[in-house]
């Protein structure tokens, strides 16, 4: 998954526009970190976050929720065109004079949040799914792996008894594996445990043990209200759109944008 803080593109916006974490991709091991490096560099901002995932690791995915809700952030299942430069540009200067290295509109059209996304999704303070968007769940896939490990011993003879005195590792070779869909009684209380910190009914478990893992089941909106899955009906506008950084005070996520930030 990667991370990107980017600055709403709408026309009209400028000196005040909303800003946004744009968070896209397969949560991975490595994911969890990356994301509180931004985290980091944003110091005291609270900025929504703005995600598209078909999913992926679920400890990661529950790592992210629960730093998403220790900063009180926001959080709404979209994604994000950027204008200018694209993310994978490295020298790009097309936006040196707008505020903010990636420039972008948040929309809900084909944007999705599935398998462990759901669990990250869940830690936002105010969570929002529109209309066009698409969350989903199903069976969680464990993977076993068998590991056949060598090892180089050394040891002395004390008293007629072999007593090691070292023991390395000097190889390790895969010998087999295999995968299963059954929910563990351990992982059904670990994501019962987080759901109920989250403020999210055990009902999204229950979902996810009786959709295969050969499927998604889409959510509903007003199942998901039910489930407190969301906080309200609305899409990605609910945090990105101009409209937010219109009222008094603006929302937390708004930021002043003047030829002084240039200099």
């Amino acid at each position: 998954m990667q991370f990107f803080v980017v600055r709403s593109g709408q026309p009209g916006c400028e000196p005040t526009c909303p800003e946004w974490v744009s968070a896209e991709g397969t949560i991975v091991d490595e994911s969890p970190a990356r994301f509180k490096k931004l985290l980091k560099s944003l110091g005291n901002r609270r900025l929504p976050i703005v995600v598209t995932s078909p999913g992926g690791d679920v400890d990661a995915a529950l790592a992210i929720g629960r730093m998403i809700r220790a900063r009180k952030l926001d959080v709404a299942v979209g994604k994000t065109r950027f204008v200018g430069c694209q993310p994978e540009q490295r020298d790009c200067r097309a936006n040196d004079d707008k505020g903010a290295r990636h420039i972008g509109i948040a929309y809900s059209g084909e944007a999705y949040c599935n398998s462990a996304c759901p669990l990250m999704f869940a830690g936002g303070t105010r969570r929002v799914v529109g209309e066009w968007a698409f969350l989903g769940v199903h069976q969680i896939t464990t993977t076993y792996v068998q590991m056949e490990t060598q090892y180089r011993m050394k040891y002395r003879v004390v008293n007629g008894k072999k007593k090691v005195t070292s023991k390395k590792v000097v190889g390790r070779r895969n010998v087999g594996g295999y995968k299963t869909y059954e929910m563990s009684k351990a992982t059904e209380r670990k994501l019962e445990t987080y759901l109920t910190d989250m403020g999210v009914d055990h009902a999204v478990v229950n979902l996810m043990k009786v959709t295969p893992a050969t499927d998604i089941r889409k959510i509903e909106p007003v199942a998901m209200l039910e489930m407190k899955l969301t906080t309200e009906l609305g899409g990605v506008e609910f945090l990105t759109s101009i409209e937010v950084c219109a009222t008094v005070p603006a929302a937390a996520n708004c930021r002043v944008f003047t030829s002084v930030d240039l200099e």
